[in-house]
């Protein structure tokens, strides 16, 4: 289920929200002789029964791209006549008055509420999140996971709204039988109303984490002072190109694997993944099996894939709107997204090469679709791609588009007909069965625990490498390097819980047919960042510098210290959680 399934309803909700306005004061409802009393209560009452009548559609009522249409505009309108006379006949039947003091009350609860049980819900279900991430993700919801929404709607919206209720009757039954109105009491009503403001605010702030917020508003020289320009670098190719197979699998991470493998497991969910080539290259934190260790700016599906493209973290860096996203990312005035970055895309393509990318989700979610075209002119195959080419009937929808077993049988269809051509070619794909919460069941996957996810992480883990041993049979994989990479740590909250705290986690990587030995894969301490010259090593490329870096990664076969060994962990998630005006001005608007 994706958000961006009701938006011609939601735009016709608007519609009727603003019709019932003026049909509320023409009804005068409330009993109210002023007309500025009619409007207020008008507002008021609008609100309150069209945010019913939402709720009430989105939680009984299946939406989907192909469902949401005549009927659900018409029950949409009987839901409004019908709360519209159940409120007419409490207005005048009961003869019942708003107070204003109990409705400015009952608003400052609602809101309390939110900041509360919405900063429980945000740790809850996402874990530890960075305020970049969440004013990236609002910016460019399309295509966004419903369950998400519905889990918001159940544990805050909806409680919200009870206990804002709760608070103006409880208050409006107070004045009801109180007579004293002097100063003493207004003084009282004020000061209840800012201590409620206050102790709410003062909880989502402590709850969420106050450090994340003078971070979020400091600014960092750290990119301007560490940054390598990607295209002031010589980078060249070899005469035979090698093809580039980039399976980015969602959350994939180390912790998956048995604890004697490098994970913290009693069974190896990643046994799959570690015994397809006895040449593959895993780049470890440790003297087992490990991974990228996990920064803000590279902590999610889109920022990840950046990140291991460019070498730079996916910073927001404004109030973007989703248009803004979807074309010029940070304003009319920019004609790029992120147009000061060169990315893995831009290389590739300058090389020869033709870049393509299938996704089992709406390419358009967290600005994917944008930054892939304008960097490497990828082709790309989503969801909508897929059903519009035919390989699905027009109503399918699964997960969040289609599953990842099609997401696999797509691929190979694929690749027998890319490998077709002369030039050499980048084939990315990103899986989704394994996105939190709980993953997408077939319902014949092998149980090998009572914890549905971790069941779903094998199976995904057994998809891939039956992908790579098939790719493994095929004429064209001799001159074609593998790169499995977890986009970020997983976001499921079950699973993590069940965790050892002690456990250091981090994403996964596997690097197959590159023909290269790395001077020390063990041991190191590195981030998604590093994944970008590590790549082009892998594909015999070679980087016209001492230290192998561009952007802020570091080609990992080198040996050459990354930005975490030269800085350390601690100091590098301080730095990627700041504000960059460097990054804004020269990533973002590309003024350089």
């Amino acid at each position: 289920m994706n958000l961006n399934i009701g938006l011609n309803l939601i735009k016709f909700a608007g519609v009727i929200y603003i019709g019932s306005i003026f049909w509320h004061m023409i009804l005068n409802i409330s009993g109210r002789d002023k007309w500025i009393n009619r409007l207020g209560m008008s507002v008021f009452i609008a609100t309150v029964i069209n945010s019913l009548t939402c709720f009430s559609l989105f939680l009984f009522t299946p939406l989907n791209p192909q469902t949401t249409g005549k009927m659900h505009y018409l029950i949409y309108v009987l839901l409004i006549l019908v709360l519209t006379f159940l409120s007419r006949f409490i207005f005048t039947k009961l003869d019942f008055r708003i107070k204003t003091y109990s409705l400015l009350f009952s608003w400052t609860v609602f809101v309390a509420s939110i900041l509360v049980l919405g900063s429980n819900w945000l740790l809850t279900i996402f874990g530890n999140v960075n305020l970049d991430q969440i004013m990236y993700t609002l910016a460019n919801a399309t295509g966004t996971d419903m369950t998400n929404v519905y889990t918001f709607l159940g544990l805050v919206f909806i409680p919200a709204l009870a206990i804002s209720a709760l608070g103006y009757f409880s208050c409006h039954l107070v004045f009801k039988y109180k007579k004293d109105s002097g100063w003493k009491t207004r003084i009282l009503e004020v000061i209840m109303i800012i201590a409620i403001v206050i102790g709410s605010s003062a909880y989502a702030v402590r709850h969420f984490g106050i450090s994340k917020i003078v971070n979020y508003i400091s600014n960092s020289k750290f990119i301007e002072d560490n940054i390598v320009d990607t295209k002031k670098v010589n980078i060249t190719f070899p005469d035979e190109k090698r093809n580039l197979i980039y399976i980015y699998v969602e959350s994939l991470e180390t912790s998956y694997a048995s604890q004697n493998k490098g994970g913290d497991q009693t069974v190896n969910l990643l046994e799959p993944l570690m015994n397809i080539d006895s040449d593959e290259i895993n780049f470890s934190n440790t003297e087992k099996f490990g991974g990228q260790l996990q920064l803000p700016g590279m902590d999610y599906t889109a920022a990840g894939i950046i990140a291991q493209t460019s070498g730079l973290p996916l910073k927001f860096g404004g109030g973007y709107t989703q248009e803004q996203l979807n074309g010029n990312f940070s304003g009319t005035k920019i004609t790029n997204m992120l147009s000061g970055m060169t990315s893995l895309g831009d290389i590739l393509k300058q090389n020869g090469y033709t870049n393509y990318f299938l996704m089992g989700s709406p390419p358009d979610f967290g600005g994917r679709a944008s930054y892939l075209q304008q960097h490497g002119d990828y082709q790309i195959t989503g969801w909508p791609q897929a059903i519009q080419k035919g390989w699905l009937p027009s109503n399918y929808a699964q997960n969040w588009g289609f599953e990842d077993e099609k997401l696999f049988r797509f691929a190979k269809n694929m690749l027998s007909d890319i490998s077709q051509d002369d030039k050499p070619f980048n084939f990315s794909m990103l899986t989704a069965d394994t996105h939190f919460p709980d993953g997408y069941t077939y319902g014949n996957e092998k149980k090998v625990t009572d914890m549905q996810y971790k069941n779903v992480v094998l199976h995904s883990a057994t998809m891939v490498a039956n992908f790579i041993k098939w790719c493994q049979e095929q004429p064209w994989y001799d001159n074609t390097t593998i790169v499995v990479s977890g986009d970020h740590l997983t976001m499921d909250q079950k699973y993590i819980k069940s965790l050892d705290r002690a456990y250091t986690r981090t994403v996964f990587n596997l690097y197959l047919n590159s023909g290269l030995s790395a001077i020390n894969n063990k041991n190191r301490l590195f981030s998604n960042m590093d994944m970008f010259p590590t790549t082009l090593a892998a594909l015999g490329a070679n980087i016209d510098r001492k230290d192998e870096q561009l952007g802020l990664g570091v080609n990992l076969f080198s040996g050459q210290k990354t930005m975490i060994e030269k800085y350390g962990y601690k100091d590098m998630r301080k730095q990627m959680e700041q504000r960059s005006s460097f990054y804004i001005h020269q990533i973002i608007e590309g003024e350089g």
